[in-house]
This record gives C-alpha cells, structure tokens and sequence, in this order.
C-alpha cells in the first residue's frame, strides 16, 4: 500500500536509518521521523483544530482495559466472518486493509491475526487522530503499520486499498471512496436502540432509542451490500470494568457528576450490546 505525504501528496520512502532511527521522507524533502514505538505522525500541525486532538491518553488507558477483557470478542470475530468471506470470494492474493479510526488497534489487530491463515499476502494500516491511541497501538501490535491521521485525510495514495473499516468512528465517504478499490469493501459499525441501554438508564434521566444508519452519510458510489447484527448481554463484575466501560464511550462527557456516582456505587453490571456491521461495496460510480 503507498503511502503518500500529506503535505503534497507525493509517494513516501520509508528509510531504516539504523535500528532505533527511521524515516518517511518525499522528493519535495518533507519528512516525517518514525518513533521509536514504531508509528508515524502524518498530521500537519495546521490540520489540528486542537493540541492534541481526539481520545485523550485516560480515554484509551480505559478502552485498552476495557477490551483487553475480550467482553466484545464477538464483535471482533462477526468482522473477521466477514472480511474472510468478502477475502475468499475476491480470491485475493494480497489483501490490503486500512482501519479509518483505529483507536488502541483492538480490532486492528483481530482484523490482521483473521487473515494469518489466509494464503495471500495482507498488508494492515491503522490511523488515528488521537496520538494516545496510535502510540498504544504502536506498543502493542508491531507488524501493523501506525499513523496518525484525520479519516478525512488519509495518508494513502487513491483505489489501494481492498477493505476500509470505520468503527465507531466519523464517516468520511469521499475520502473512503478514494481509498478503496473498485469494488472494494467498506465495512462501518454502528450502535442500535438496545446498545448499553441498561447503562444509559442509569446516567440519563430520559433514555433516547435511536439507530444510526450509515447509509445516510455515504454517497452513491456504496452499494448495500449486507449487515450483521450483534445483540447480546454482558456481565461486567466489577465496578472498575463499569468505569471504563463508561470513560471509554461519549456518555462520560454527557454525564452529570451526579448521574455518574451512581455508577460509582455499583460493583456488578448487566448490559446490552447492541452492534450492527454494514457492509458496502464501492462501486466507483
């Protein structure tokens, strides 16, 4: 997969300068250091609208707990069925993957351990605005490629890609629509009216039972092509699972103080996971 400079858009050469040092540089000699982690920060200074933006380092301190306890495993393994299935009836011999919206690279890296056994090639990129997240999913999971980068600027050149996934993350149709194949795969996840719905009871005085569509926000060029729902209970047993649960969803900014020591008082949680998966297909028209 090229990746491209964001300042100009040129092709970017990755040199190892030695085992600790390396770069991204391109012929107009914009160049990007790679940190020792292993990531890049491919975001210009002037496309920030803050100094650090997205999650902060608290917010994926409690994602990374949080999902590390596997309480969303079935959500990772419905979107490794269907990148498998969209894989083998492509018959793929290199599967190009880009994560628009990695955070921590939980589902990143399910994403590229799913294709371990495929017998093609898979080259993985994740990108992030937050700078936290990707240094945590720098740390964690080397052999993905890391980059922070707005998902309305993604730092690939155009049609390189053969699967785009957004999870829980800002829609960017043109942009994915110029990353992704002819005929590619854009895989977005989205929550449903039962979605932690015995939390939200908690914190809201009145509860809201609204379902995002995807379709909405993209354009023409997306074909619906399925969508797989994933409706279950969880146990969360313990009141520090709670909390980061809570801190790792918008519900901790929407929260009163009073609402949220509620939650506080709780050791022992059963909540409902409400996921859909839409699948669509990028028809280049």
């Amino acid at each position: 997969m090229q990746i491209i400079c964001p300042l100009c858009q040129l092709p970017l050469i990755k040199e190892q300068i030695n085992s600790k040092q390396g770069r991204w540089y391109c012929d107009n000699n914009h160049s990007f250091d790679i940190a020792k982690q292993g990531y890049t920060n491919l975001l210009p200074v002037q496309n920030k609208k803050s100094r650090s933006p997205g999650d902060d380092a608290e917010m994926v301190a409690s994602r990374q707990r949080f999902l590390a306890k596997e309480l969303y495993g079935p959500v990772a393994t419905s979107l490794n069925g269907l990148v498998s299935d969209y894989v083998k009836a492509q018959a793929l011999n290199q599967v190009t993957v880009i994560d628009a919206g990695c955070g921590e690279g939980y589902y990143t890296n399910k994403i590229q351990q799913g294709l371990i056994d495929y017998p093609g090639d898979s080259e993985i990129v994740g990108v992030d605005i937050s700078k936290h997240a990707v240094l945590a999913a720098a740390r964690q999971h080397k052999t993905i490629q890391w980059f922070v980068a707005k998902s309305q600027a993604i730092p690939v050149a155009e049609h390189c890609a053969d699967i785009l996934v957004s999870l829980f993350s800002p829609i960017a149709s043109e942009e994915f629509q110029r990353c992704l194949k002819s005929n590619g795969l854009l895989i977005i996840a989205s929550t449903g009216k039962q979605h932690l719905l015995e939390l939200r009871e908690i914190i809201y005085p009145q509860v809201k039972e609204e379902a995002f569509n995807p379709q909405t926000a993209l354009d023409t060029c997306f074909k619906p092509l399925n969508s797989t729902r994933i409706c279950l209970p969880i146990e969360l047993g313990d009141n520090s699972t709670i909390q980061d649960l809570l801190a790792m969803t918008p519900h901790f900014w929407r929260a009163s103080p009073e609402r949220k020591q509620l939650l506080a008082d709780i050791d022992h949680l059963s909540v409902t996971i409400d996921i859909q998966l839409h699948c669509f297909i990028n028809t280049g028209k």
